[in-house]
């Protein structure tokens, strides 16, 4: 990987991909640590609605801090990917994380139990003819 990046440029609003080409959402955030004396470094990678509504003021990330409390599927509404999990940079970002079994599918897999999994024949097979 490079060791030089134009942050906005280059890793905002990029599709984030797990190690099965999974799309997991976008990049909407990026978290630096900046020590005294130090150069910054990028901790994390942020997605979920909370960090684009913070990018779109205060009054929008409230709303949504709301929403996610009363209706959110996820247990933390930012998913944060760990920058070491980064394994590629380029239009896709990809991870070396199993997303299926990440925060990052926590909607879908609300869904399946509390709305696709109580229609009926949701579950069965349909032959093929």
């Amino acid at each position: 990987m490079k060791a030089h990046y134009f942050l906005v440029r280059e890793l905002l609003d990029n599709q984030l991909v797990d190690r099965d080409k999974l799309n997991l959402g976008k990049i909407d955030g990026i978290a630096i640590h900046v020590a005294q004396g130090k150069q910054p470094r990028v901790t994390h990678l942020e997605s979920g609605a909370l960090i684009l509504a913070r990018r779109l003021g205060p009054r929008w990330e409230r709303f949504v801090a709301f929403m996610t409390r009363h209706f959110g599927a996820r247990k933390n509404p930012v998913f944060r990917v760990p920058w070491s999990k980064v394994t590629k940079t380029g239009i896709d970002i990809q991870i070396d994380i199993d997303g299926v079994k990440s925060d990052a599918f926590a909607w879908e897999h609300w869904l399946d139990d509390h709305l696709i999994g109580r229609l009926p024949l949701a579950h069965e097979h349909i032959k093929e003819e």
